[in-house]
């Protein structure tokens, strides 16, 4: 789905996100069922989604930083 440095897991994160705000339960094209590929959706829900996804990335930044600055530290300790 998409080509990122997280791959398979952001595929699932942003599923999971999309399934729990906006009631979509795959972000695959069906396209036997090209109506399955379209969904009326409140704004609050897309606001809803978009921010966790936001703060998704942001922790996962946060903790990508962290690891890093450990392994730099224990690489200059040793």
């Amino acid at each position: 789905m998409m080509n990122d440095c997280l791959g398979e897991e952001q595929d699932a994160l942003v599923t999971a996100i999309a399934n729990k705000h906006m009631g979509i339960e795959t972000l695959t094209s069906d396209c036997e069922l090209f109506w399955s590929d379209f969904h009326s959706l409140s704004v609050w829900e897309i606001e809803a989604a978009l921010k966790e996804a936001l703060r998704t990335g942001i922790d996962i930044g946060i903790k990508m930083a962290v690891d890093h600055l450990k392994s730099d530290r224990n690489s200059t300790t040793k």
